[in-house]
């Protein structure tokens, strides 16, 4: 598709408000698209979010929905109600600690919420699904991380059916700076003066930066070949306490040895390091600068399975979610 054609699309971006989604919303919002669709559960983000586009996009076309992506019945009559051309998911819960004790939210929301907008998504022959997902979906040990996937296998399944849908996925590493993510934790704790909790001695992560979003959504959307693992081609890898010694350096212009530090115990649903994909995936060049496309495979997954694990946690049993869900991720 050429990106001169997204001011004719309707566009749907769920998670909306959220870091992700909103860089998504002002990004797109540049290309003067016939209509933006917002879906977001956050009042808060989305009144911040409108305001926002109220100053620096007045004339882009908003309609916006304070709605679940759990809710069958909201997204049918979304889809009913409107000619959407591209889909953007990005709703999902994504606090890894949050989650080992919330497992029927993260399963509810992170995979029946994805699968009801996929399935909706095909049934209505939508141009492009582009699923954002996260590098602890590579052999996951978190249970966010086995939420997506579990949504990554699905849609990589899906695509065997005759549809004609392209459905994409976008997997992720951390972005830096993001709602809830550790930087913005570190730097009002050192503004507070208080003690910074860094986890395992040499825990690495990657990042990308929120401005890095757009490019590589762009060139998904022009490039000929849709199907596969989209991943960022460039990013930087840093330890946390990297990360603390920059900012207690740029806030205090001291060093992290100068400042109270809580060594914590790696928790066993974190990795030291995470990987965006496997070494036996097939890795190939793009013609961009920012992505690069991991070959799509031929994927099995157990549907009875998948929907018993949704109605578990519909019905709040926490235990019997949990096993289905790990008997999905770690097949």
């Amino acid at each position: 598709m050429e990106i001169s054609e997204l001011k004719n699309q309707t566009i749907l971006i769920t998670g909306a408000a959220g870091s992700i989604g909103r860089e998504l919303v002002l990004g797109l919002a540049q290309y003067e698209p016939q209509q933006l669709i917002l879906v977001d559960i956050s009042e808060l983000g989305m009144h911040s979010l409108l305001q926002e586009m109220a100053i620096h996009f007045p004339k882009v076309k908003l309609t916006y929905y304070l709605e679940s992506i759990c809710d069958a019945t909201f997204i049918a009559a979304l889809f009913e109600r409107h000619l959407i051309d591209l889909v953007f998911h990005a709703a999902a819960y994504k606090h890894v600690s949050l989650m080992e004790v919330n497992v029927c939210a993260a399963v509810k929301t992170n995979i029946k919420g994805a699968k009801l907008l996929i399935d909706t998504s095909c049934k209505h022959n939508i141009s492009r699904f582009i699923f954002i997902s996260t590098d602890k979906a590579v052999e996951p040990v978190s249970i966010m991380g086995m939420t997506k996937k579990v949504v990554e296998e699905y849609l990589l399944f899906k695509k065997t059916e005759n549809i004609t849908t392209q459905l994409s996925i976008l997997r992720l590493c951390n972005v830096y700076d993001s709602s809830g993510s550790v930087v913005p934790v570190f730097k009002e704790r050192i503004k507070q003066n208080l003690p910074l909790e860094i986890k395992g001695n040499d825990v690495q992560r990657a990042y990308i930066h929120k401005d890095q979003l757009l490019p590589m959504v762009l060139a998904i959307l022009d490039s000929e070949h849709s199907d596969g693992v989209f991943i960022p081609k460039h990013f930087s890898v840093q330890t946390v306490a990297q990360i603390a010694n920059h900012w207690v350096q740029e806030l205090l212009g001291s060093s992290l040895s100068e400042y109270p530090v809580v060594n914590k115990a790696l928790p066993e649903y974190e990795k030291e390091k995470e990987l965006l994909h496997l070494k036996s995936d097939t890795v190939h060049s793009m013609d961009n600068d920012v992505l690069l496309r991991i070959a799509p495979s031929t994927t099995q997954i157990d549907i009875e399975m998948l929907t018993q694990s949704i109605k578990a946690a519909e019905a709040f049993k926490d235990a019997e979610a949990r096993v289905l869900l790990q008997k999905l991720a770690i097949a």
